[in-house]
């Protein structure tokens, strides 16, 4: 027994390095992809996590992923805007994420097939079909995608503790429970798909010990009524703390389907977008793929996606004795979609990210009964079938990252795959316009703005590339079209009182700034840009009242800082001039300019 026990064990660690390598392979080219995308929200402009001393601020804001946020706080302090670290630390999620697959194969193939030995070959082939499946480069090289492997992560651990805890003793199954429930909290603070691990583990409940109602309270009722309990109070305090439940995604600029359309397009994006992508990954990313909203339910596409829904889960049901492996996995894929795909509308209706989590059940199912093909097919043809497909996955997963590489690339892509969808040909020319290639920049946008004359951010947009060549009565014509059909985005009515000043147009430029501010008061970038325009216009102590405002809302803002040293100067007070001026130098010892203005001031003392 004990040279069985070691010759598994040897066994499970080299199924464990073969994981971690063949995914690393497969991740190899991701290391140097440019920052993305929500990149942008997530990292390049959340002043929080650009300095560590903030962690608690950050954990403070309890339902702004702030577990999320202190790994790209920790990945800032180590390593700037470096994006090496912050792939690496996504790849080693995904890495532990697939191994934690690995176990709960394990575990399940153990607890439902209780009279078979060695699970570790059906193991290692789930495992490696969740590292290694092309449809994760979404998630993996993507980095704002990092919440999904992390939320995954929490996740598993605490449904692998729950099934722990199945065998100890009831003295030690509190401290277990407790465990399992902190790390369900803890992936909430991720993401907040995770609030099915409840309903996971009551259906994993239900295909292992059906037979018996009071069999099945008696073993799982605590630890399902205290997780239920959990989940109660994390969507009461959602709702009472931010007046909603549901996400909502306020960066999409064309809007959200309403609830009814959404639903009915979620049961098409389940089969025929998601399903499809995880059996047949080859033809790329999908970063933004153009799916038409559907109206009604008796359209053909939706009233069959309905049909082969309600087939699996019935199917998972009343096979689940038979097949409990694939019924719980099949079971898992609908359940985890939930959140993102069915009555709480969000802006991507489609997303490669959203299934990551489900692909956990797809990895389950698809992997049993590869493993049991061994039943039927000799090992002889299985092997190098086996190796082909670890294969063909690793070379489309190489394929994707390259695809992933910068902002060029990416949007290159999905514009060929999705021709005709605004935010793709809005992402394609922005793309551009970051590689400060405005000649393209500007036809990719005067080309979508012929198609979507109404399209503003494309006026906005297109004003930025005139404002950058200096052509600034043009910019101003972009800005004003762009603020005429959205007159509430704080962004247009900025970017326009800032062409103004550029222009010389102080008055207009006010004007234009104080909306701006009004729109959202609580933005310092907005009152620095007002301030340095009353400044420009010799008011000097506007300018100062609004200054002290900034710096308290951002402590860190060195211009605010600069601005206000300059207002004092020019007010003569030059002792909170000089004040303001150190504070700024402070933020930002380089700068120069603050330097000769302290010099200057100390000399006329």
């Amino acid at each position: 027994m004990g040279k069985n026990y070691k010759y598994l064990e040897t066994h499970k660690i080299l199924h464990l390095f073969t994981i971690a390598l063949l995914s690393v392979i497969a991740y190899h080219n991701s290391f140097y992809n440019s920052f993305h995308f929500d990149d942008r929200y997530a990292i390049l402009e959340d002043a929080a996590i650009k300095n560590i001393r903030n962690l608690p601020l950050i954990f403070s804001d309890i339902f702004n992923r702030p577990i999320l946020r202190a790994t790209f706080a920790i990945n800032y302090y180590f390593g700037g805007l470096n994006v090496f670290g912050y792939h690496f630390l996504n790849l080693l999620f995904h890495i532990i994420v697939s191994i934690q697959v690995y176990f709960l194969a394990s575990l399940l193939y153990k607890r439902f097939f209780s009279s078979e030995n060695n699970p570790q070959t059906y193991a290692l082939i789930s495992a490696l079909i969740f590292a290694l499946h092309p449809l994760h480069t979404g998630s993996v090289t993507y980095i704002a995608s990092r919440s999904a492997i992390l939320a995954a992560l929490f996740y598993l651990a605490s449904f692998l503790l729950f099934l722990k805890t199945l065998s100890l003793k009831d003295k030690k199954r509190p401290l277990w429970y407790l465990l399992t429930c902190i790390l369900f909290i803890l992936s909430l603070g991720v993401k907040e798909v995770t609030v099915t691990l409840p309903m996971i583990i009551a259906i994993y409940a239900f295909i292992s010990d059906s037979d018996s109602l009071l069999s099945y309270i008696k073993k799982y009722g605590i630890i399902l009524s205290i997780l239920f309990l959990i989940l109660a109070l994390y969507l009461l305090a959602r709702l009472l703390t931010l007046s909603e439940i549901a996400l909502l995604d306020v960066r999409i600029e064309e809007g959200i389907l309403p609830r009814y359309p959404y639903f009915l397009t979620e049961i098409n994006v389940i089969i025929f977008y998601y399903l499809k992508w995880l059996v047949f990954p080859f033809d790329g990313p999908h970063v933004d793929p153009d799916i038409p909203p559907e109206t009604t339910i008796f359209d053909g596409s939706t009233i069959l996606a309905f049909l082969i829904i309600a087939g699996l889960i019935a199917a998972s049901l009343f096979g689940r004795k038979r097949w409990p492996i694939v019924s719980f996995g099949i079971l898992w894929y609908f359940i985890t979609l939930a959140p993102t795909s069915s009555f709480f509308p969000i802006g991507d209706v489609a997303v490669e990210r959203h299934v990551y989590i489900p692909a956990i059940g797809f990895s389950l199912a698809a992997g049993y009964l590869l493993y049991r093909a061994k039943d039927r097919i000799s090992l002889k043809i299985l092997l190098p079938v086996y190796t082909a497909l670890v294969t063909v996955f690793i070379y489309f997963t190489i394929a994707g990252n390259f695809i992933w590489k910068n902002e060029l690339t990416l949007w290159g892509d999905a514009a060929k795959k999705a021709p005709l969808k605004i935010r793709v040909l809005n992402n394609r020319a922005w793309g551009y316009y970051l590689a400060g290639d405005l000649r393209t920049a500007e036809h990719y946008y005067k080309e979508l703005l012929e198609r979507f004359p109404e399209y503003p951010f494309g006026h906005n947009n297109l004003g930025l590339i005139y404002q950058n060549k200096g052509e600034i009565e043009n910019a101003i014509k972009e800005y004003q079209m762009a603020a005429a059909i959205r007159p509430n985005i704080q962004l247009f009515r900025m970017n326009l009182g800032i062409a103004y000043d550029i222009a010389g147009l102080y008055d207009k430029a006010i004007a234009e700034l104080r909306m701006a501010v009004k729109l959202n008061p609580a933005n310092p970038e907005a009152l620095v840009n007002l301030a340095s325009t009353l400044a420009k216009d010799n008011k000097f102590q506007n300018a100062i009242q609004i200054l002290n405002k900034a710096v308290e809302i951002d402590p860190a803002n060195s211009m605010a800082y600069y601005i206000l040293g300059y207002s004092y100067e020019m007010s003569g007070l030059l002792s909170e001039a000089i004040n303001a001026y150190n504070k700024a130098l402070k933020l930002n010892p380089d700068w120069e300019l603050a330097k000769s203005r302290i010099l200057g001031l100390k000399g006329k003392r």
